[in-house]
């Protein structure tokens, strides 16, 4: 693929996750409430198990082209999950230890096991 075809294609990847990202942030919001960033937690859960599922298919099993991974993973995952704004999100949390601690560790052990997840559910195909 033409590198300028493969940028253009990370390109508009990044603006549907980013559209992704701020529908289920706002999904989350008015389903769950606003007293904790759900949204951000959904966002970065979803997106390690799906960044799993396509490396898994691209890199381990060959069933993607590498420039599908790249455009998948950079463009919509690189937008789509949030870590940025997971530590902000904590950073709000600091008069809270307590929720600012199950913020990082939930969304850290949850981010490995849908990682995990992903990788498996991909071997299935």
């Amino acid at each position: 693929m033409h590198p300028l075809a493969l940028c253009l294609l990370i390109f508009l990847a990044g603006g549907c996750g980013a559209l992704s990202r701020y529908g289920m942030t706002v999904a989350c919001a008015r389903l769950l409430g606003t007293g904790f960033p759900f949204g951000t937690m959904a966002v970065n859960i979803l997106g390690c198990c799906l960044f799993g599922f396509v490396y898994e298919l691209a890199a381990v099993r060959a069933l993607l082209a590498d420039a599908v991974r790249v455009v998948i993973c950079v463009g919509f995952m690189g937008s789509f999950t949030t870590f940025s704004s997971l530590v902000f999100d904590s950073w709000a949390l600091a008069s809270r230890p307590g929720l600012l601690a199950l913020n990082v560790a939930v969304q850290a052990a949850a981010g490995f096991g849908a990682l995990l997840l992903g990788m498996q559910a991909a071997r299935l195909i």
